[in-house]
Formats: C-alpha cells, sequence, structure tokens
C-alpha cells in the first residue's frame, strides 16, 4: 500500500513540474503555443501563434518551437520562448531581436498594453527576462509610421529561430 501511495506522489509531483498550460499547434509550422491562467484563452493563444508565424516570422516548419503566454501580475503579458541558451550567447543581437517583437506584439496584438519578454530554457524555466520598454515601442511606432508615409513596407523584427 505504501508503493501505491510513493506512485501516486510522483506521479502528482511530476504533473505538477511540466505544468505548462494548454497547447496549440499552430498550422503551417512546428510551432506550438501554451497558455495559461485564466486570463489568456485558446484564441488568444492561437492569435499570437498565427503572428509569429506570418508576421514576424518565428514559427517555420525547420524546427519545433514552443512558446508560452501568460498575463503578467502587473498587467499586459509575459511571453516565454524557449531558446538555446549556448546560441542566444553566441548571438548577442537576438536580445535586441526579442525586444522589438515584444514592442511589435505590444502595438499589434495587445493594443500597447506592455509586453514582456521571458527567454527560457526547454521547460520554461526563465533565464532572462527582456522587459517591456516604451522607447522601443516609439521608435517602433516611428518607423511604422515613417514607412507608411513613404508607401514601403517596414521591416519587420526578426526572431533568432531558437
Amino acid at each position: 500500500m505504501r508503493s501505491v501511495y510513493l506512485l501516486l506522489l510522483l506521479t502528482f509531483a511530476f504533473t505538477a513540474c511540466t505544468n505548462y498550460g494548454k497547447k496549440v499547434s499552430i498550422d503551417g509550422s512546428k510551432g506550438e503555443v501554451y497558455y495559461k491562467g485564466d486570463a489568456v484563452s485558446k484564441k488568444d493563444a492561437e492569435k499570437l501563434g498565427k503572428y509569429l508565424k506570418n508576421d514576424v516570422p518565428y514559427f517555420d516548419n525547420e524546427r519545433r518551437k514552443s512558446i508560452q503566454l501568460m498575463k503578467a501580475k502587473d498587467g499586459g503579458y509575459d511571453i516565454r520562448f524557449a531558446v538555446d541558451k549556448k546560441k542566444l550567447e553566441q548571438t548577442p543581437e537576438a536580445i535586441e531581436s526579442f525586444e522589438q517583437i515584444g514592442a511589435a506584439l505590444s502595438i499589434d496584438l495587445y493594443n500597447n498594453e506592455p509586453v514582456n519578454i521571458l527567454l527560457t530554457d526547454t521547460r520554461f524555466k526563465d533565464f532572462k527576462t527582456i522587459p517591456f520598454n516604451k522607447e522601443t515601442v516609439r521608435k517602433l511606432m516611428e518607423k511604422l509610421k515613417s514607412a507608411a508615409e513613404q508607401n514601403e513596407p517596414a521591416e519587420e523584427p526578426v526572431g533568432t529561430g531558437n
């Protein structure tokens, strides 16, 4: 009987440690968006995934990429990107790209609400936080406005593909 309790306890512990949220797979890519908490929905996750596939583009068919969407405790959103830490360290400009992705998401999807980007390992354990930056949003909006005035497409922020 004791082994049954131990097995149940281990099963519960394993489940609690791997609760990334509900998962949505993004059609036409190997992207997956986990969404967690009552303040975000499947529709929110699908919208984010489609944006990261079509507009950035971050999701593709080459490698599986996972992100997690949650409502931030202080308002706005926290979006976790599971990335390869070693590759990230070899590509320092990737941090700026992720900051621009956060700004673009704030403008295009979240009505200028703050979007914090958190870089994580494959189990969504944070190792780098890129907080919402109003100045990056302002610069991106200026770039978009200037491009619209010149009738040219604006340069889109690009993910690292990790």
